[in-house]
C-alpha cells in the first residue's frame, strides 16, 4: 500500500514536494509552449473609432483565400496580405458587395478596419485602416531590431 504524505513528520516532507513538482511539470511544460518569440499580428473587421461620418464596420470574407468564422483576432503572419471584406448593405440593398484590400502587416500590431462609402446610401465602399496599435506582449525587437511606433489614426490606406 502506498504511503500517504505525513505532514507532522519532516522525513516525509521532501518526498511529497517531489511529487507535487512531478505533477506540475506537465503543465509548466504546457504555458512554455503556448509562449512564442515569433512576431504575429491581429485583425478586426470592427472599426476602433467611429467618429468619422460614413463608415461602418466590415466583415472579413477571407485573408488569403482562407475563411473565418469570426470577425475579430484573426492572427496572421507579418507580411503582404490579400484581404477580402463586405459591409453591411446601406438601406434598400440586401446584399453588399465584396472588396479586397491588399495590406503589408507589420509585426505586432492589430488592425481595425472599416468601409468607407461616399454617403450613407451609396452601396459601393472602400475597405481601409480603421486604427492600429501595438499588440501588447509580443516581442519584435528581438526579431527585428526595431522599436514599435505606437499607434496612430490611419486616414485610409
Amino acid at each position: 500500500m502506498p504511503e500517504r504524505c505525513n505532514r507532522s513528520s519532516a522525513s516525509h516532507r521532501p518526498v511529497c514536494t517531489v511529487g507535487l513538482v512531478l505533477a506540475l511539470v506537465p503543465a509548466l511544460a504546457g504555458l512554455a509552449a503556448c509562449a512564442t518569440s515569433e512576431p504575429f499580428s491581429y485583425l478586426d473587421g470592427y472599426r476602433w473609432s467611429k467618429a468619422e461620418l460614413d463608415t461602418y464596420d466590415t466583415q472579413i470574407i477571407s485573408v488569403d483565400g482562407k475563411s473565418y468564422a469570426y470577425n475579430s483576432r484573426i492572427r496572421v503572419d507579418p507580411g503582404r496580405h490579400h484581404i477580402v471584406f463586405t459591409a453591411k448593405p446601406p438601406a434598400g440593398f440586401s446584399l453588399s458587395k465584396e472588396k479586397a484590400l491588399d495590406l503589408d502587416v507589420e509585426p505586432c500590431m492589430r488592425y481595425w478596419f472599416e468601409a468607407k462609402r461616399l454617403n450613407a446610401l451609396e452601396q459601393d465602399f472602400e475597405p481601409r485602416v480603421n486604427y492600429k496599435e501595438p499588440i501588447a506582449g509580443c516581442d519584435i525587437a528581438s526579431n527585428s531590431g526595431g522599436q514599435v511606433d505606437p499607434g496612430k489614426k490611419m486616414g485610409g490606406y
